[in-house]
């Protein structure tokens, strides 16, 4: 198998109209070695992980805040490794996703490293500067173009990696890149 990152999004929890976006790494060939102490998934003998932000409550604000292999996002992975595990109600974590190559003749290694480099700058400058929430701007799709654009991927690949069936919300906005540096 061939190592992937894909822009993917999966229905809401308790909800299959609306999205939630995130960053899919899977494990394949070249190797990916740059994972920074994030943690494979594993499933179906393949091994993944995801990066997204979510809403989160603190201080009394709900912000934008990063996190590594979130629960549901893993589900959703998993139910499409093992479609048996797939959760038999209203919303079951239906998956979707466009692969995203990596930019400028980076290795997927040096793509994936990237990603979570800036990843993490995100979350040092978001704790200084906090990051409000919104259903319709700064979101979790936002969140993800944001970081692929900081990543240098074009708003071309952007524009169409984030188009998903759904109520999508913010996959065109875009979080000030200083967040990102």
């Amino acid at each position: 198998m061939t190592s992937k990152i894909y822009w993917a999004a999966r229905d809401l929890a308790g909800s299959p109209w609306g999205n939630h976006h995130f960053i899919l790494v899977v494990q394949g060939t070249p190797k990916i070695t740059s994972t920074m102490s994030v943690k494979w998934q594993s499933c179906a003998g393949t091994e993944f992980m995801t990066i997204a932000t979510f809403k989160k409550s603190l201080g009394g604000k709900s912000r934008l805040i990063l996190g590594y292999n979130e629960t549901s996002d893993v589900h959703s992975v998993k139910e499409v490794l093992n479609p048996k595990i797939a959760a038999k109600q209203w919303s079951d974590f239906d998956m979707a996703r466009h692969e995203v190559s990596p930019p400028g003749g980076k290795t997927k290694d040096a793509f994936v490293k990237d990603i979570l480099v800036k990843a993490e700058a995100y979350k040092k400058n978001e704790a200084k500067k906090n990051v409000p929430y919104s259903l319709v701007d700064e979101n979790c799709a936002c969140w993800v173009n944001s970081l692929f654009k900081a990543c240098g991927v074009s708003k071309k690949v952007r524009l169409t990696a984030g188009e998903f069936p759904g109520f999508d919300w913010g996959e065109e906005d875009e979080i000030d890149a200083s967040y990102f540096k």
